[in-house]
Formats: C-alpha cells, structure tokens, sequence
C-alpha cells in the first residue's frame, strides 16, 4: 500500500469515526425525547431504557454509517484541497481516479462488514430490543400473540415448521408444512391441513407424509386421515412466541423463511424486497462514497458546515427514495429487485457522471 493511499485512509477513517459518533449520539438522543413520554407513562426503569438503547445500537449504526462515509469523503477532500495537498497530488501525475481508489476500497471493506453485520449481530439485537419493548414498553399480553399468520418456527432435531394461521387460545394450526432435515438434506416432509395439540402431543388431520433418501430422492408417500406425533419436543408456548420481522432475520433465516410461505401457498412480494435490500443496503456505502467523492471534485474548498448540510441532504434524498421503491415492492408496483436496486442504480449512475464531468 502507498503512502498516499494510507494518508488518505487514515482522513477518510478519521472522519467516518467522528461522523458516526456524533450522528449515532443525535438519532439516540432525538428518539429517546421521542418517547420519553411512553417511558416515563408506562414506568420503565432506567436500566431497561439504557438497555433498550444498546441493543439498539447496531441497527442505528449500519442505518447512519452512509451519512458519515459521505461526510467523511466530502471532508477528506476537503481537506485535501484546503492545505493544497489535492492540487500537489495532481501535479505529481496523480489522476482524480486514483485518489478516489482509496476511499473506494475503504468503502468496500465497510460494505462487508455491514453486511455481515446484517447477518450475525443487528438481527440478534433487533430481537432482543423487540422483546424488551413488548414486555417492558408495549406491556403485550400474551393474547396479543394468539392468532398469528405465515408462522416459521425452527424447532429440534433439524424440524422446521410453517403454518399459514396459528390460534394460541385453541392450540391448533392450519395450512401445515413440517419440514425435517438431516446434514443439509431433507429427509422428510408432512402437509396437513390441521394440526392441533392434545395431552399426549400433536395431531395433524387429512395430509400427507414423504420420506426421502440421503440424496433427495422419494422413498416413500403417505396419505392420511390423522397422524399423531409424539415424539416431537415443541408444545404450544414455543409457537406462541412473537414471530421475527424480516430486520431481525439475517439473509439465510429469510430466505428459508420466504420457501416455505411459498411452498404453503402464500404471498412472498414484500418479503423478496427485504431480501434484496440486505444485500443492496451494505452496497449503498459504495455508491455513496463514490457520488460523494464526484461532488467533493466539484466543490472541492466547500467548509465543515456545507458539507455537513450537503450530506444530510444527500442521504435523507436516498433513504426517502428507497423507503418509496420499498413501499412500491410491497404494493408489487415495483418488481422485488427494482425496488431494491433501484435507489443505488440512480444514485450510482449520477455519481459517474459527475465522476466523468470532475475537473481531472
């Protein structure tokens, strides 16, 4: 690594790591004035309040993290340009591409790591804050969870289970997929049209079992009135728990989810939308650093204050086009990959040609 391309990584870092602590401190404390009020109503200690707000903490940073890279790319040149540093570079031979490479490749390093952030930490975390805020915030019943739609449940020995409609009070299901898996392989699989809950364990009435080999193929089918389980370890409490939303899913858990509401028949749009924003989301860190990189080029001696002003304006301009192609997907008035792709396309194509037109 050059020292050039070390020099500006350090400013670029620098200056992402002031961003993001002041903007994850201004969206912490604008939401705890927020709902303050609800706090104080419902009486919730201090210690479930501090708590709330750190497993909160990973979801605002990856939701804040673009702000500050574009910030910090405005700021890095910025500063190059103010000290004369930019002008010295390009004199020595050094194209406007090359100096953007570096904060590229920063970019791309943050990409992944949100990402797999997105995976492993913030859906984790997104449970726990929403247990917390039910329990202690909401003060949820138990009822509330009662009757509950396209349930996934992942229960022991590799069985997971779907159910178009779960009644808590009657402990009973429809639209019933149970799917059981060995070493990556499905072994076994039971369609039923009921299911419901005994002393003794589970009945599932009017479906059908299929048993399959190692590798796949059907060993055996079989159609039945009403089969009764016993052997399986998950009681009623299990599947009365509040379902996860698509935030608290990392990429596999959705996507395993989004199969089997697609193989009990149900609609899928909204959810094919979260998918490809887990991936599309991490990408927009690239997209922005390079839109930012191309308009610093073009403002290059524009002051803390207006750069500050330019980047809130930015991201706020992409976050609401992305909350409205993700509306659109929803509504299936955008197909699930336009909706989004769709902001960082637009955003990246202007960042080009604002990269093209720069003063070399």
């Amino acid at each position: 690594m050059s020292l050039i391309t070390r020099y500006i990584i350090q400013h670029f870092f620098a200056a992402v790591g002031v961003s993001l602590v002041a903007f994850v401190g201004i969206f912490t404390v604008v939401d705890l004035i927020g709902q303050l009020v609800k706090f104080l109503d419902r009486d919730v200690s201090a210690y479930h309040i501090a708590l709330y707000y750190l497993y909160s903490l990973p979801y605002i940073v990856v939701l804040t993290i673009p702000v500050s890279m574009l910030l910090a790319s405005l700021f890095t040149f910025g500063q190059l340009a103010k000290y004369g540093e930019l002008t010295a570079m390009k004199a020595s031979g050094l194209s406007l591409y090359r100096l953007q490479y570096p904060m590229l490749l920063a970019s791309m390093l943050v990409s992944a790591a949100v990402f797999t952030a997105g995976q492993w930490i913030v859906p984790e975390a997104n449970m726990k804050r929403d247990d917390i805020k039910s329990d202690h915030v909401e003060r949820l019943s138990r009822e509330s969870y009662s009757i509950r739609n396209n349930i996934f449940f992942r229960g022991e020995n590799g069985r997971q289970y779907f159910f178009r409609v779960y009644n808590g009070h009657r402990r009973e299901a429809t639209g019933v997929l149970v799917s059981e898996f060995r070493e990556g392989a499905i072994v076994k699989t039971i369609i039923a049209e009921k299911l419901a809950w005994s002393n003794v364990g589970w009945t599932l009435r009017s479906g059908t079992q299929r048993v399959f080999y190692p590798r796949g193929a059907l060993r055996s089918s079989t159609l039945f009135d009403s089969l009764e389980v016993s052997s399986w370890a998950e009681r009623p409490e299990d599947f009365e728990k509040a379902q996860k939303r698509p935030e608290s899913m990392n990429y596999n858990e959705l996507n395993q989810y989004i199969y089997n509401v697609q193989r009990g028949g149900g609609d899928v749009q909204g959810y094919l939308v979260d998918l490809y924003l887990k991936i599309a989301f991490p990408c927009a860190n690239i997209i922005i650093v390079l839109f930012g990189g191309a308009l610093a080029s073009h403002v290059r001696r524009s002051g803390a204050a207006l750069g500050f002003a330019m980047s809130i304006g930015i991201c706020f301009l992409y976050w609401g086009l992305l909350r409205i192609a993700q509306a659109l997907g929803h509504a299936d008035t955008l197909t699930p990959l336009v909706a989004a792709w769709g902001p960082n396309l637009i955003f990246g194509l202007i960042g080009l040609l604002l990269l093209l037109r720069a003063p070399k």
